[in-house]
């Protein structure tokens, strides 16, 4: 018995070679299978074989291109994830620089306050001076 591995050299069938043969466990020729659309069909159900090449190559040709639109998408990922490190730095300086911003615009406020409260303590004192 030979093992379902086992090969022998490629005969000539009607002038093309047909490869090496497959050989089941049970020592018999173990004919070739092609996958379409899910199914298995053996060889001789298969009528064109130009036709299953050629959509081999189109099939590959797609993996290719959307091999190549991936390495994009990857590349464009990465210069938008800098463009978002580089959003994210300026909003935290805005952040800051608001902060800032609003700190020193309530201490005017105060300020002005103190200037307001100045200004009426020395109105009222003018006025009990001049009454007295």
């Amino acid at each position: 018995m030979a093992s379902s591995n086992s090969t022998e050299s490629g005969t000539h069938s009607h002038g093309r070679c047909t490869g090496p043969r497959m050989y089941c466990y049970h020592n018999e020729v173990a004919p070739l299978r092609v996958k379409t659309c899910g199914f298995f069909k053996w060889t001789h159900e298969v009528q064109n074989v130009d036709d299953l090449q050629y959509m081999v190559l189109e099939k590959d040709t797609a993996l290719i291109e959307l091999e190549h639109e991936k390495k994009t998408l990857k590349k464009e990922v990465e210069e938008l994830k800098a463009e978002n490190e580089k959003l994210e730095d300026m909003v935290a300086e805005l952040s800051i620089e608001n902060t800032e911003t609003r700190l020193f615009m309530e201490a005017t406020m105060a300020d002005k306050k103190l200037a307001v409260a100045l200004i009426v303590s020395w109105v009222f004192f003018a006025f009990v001076f001049f009454l007295i």
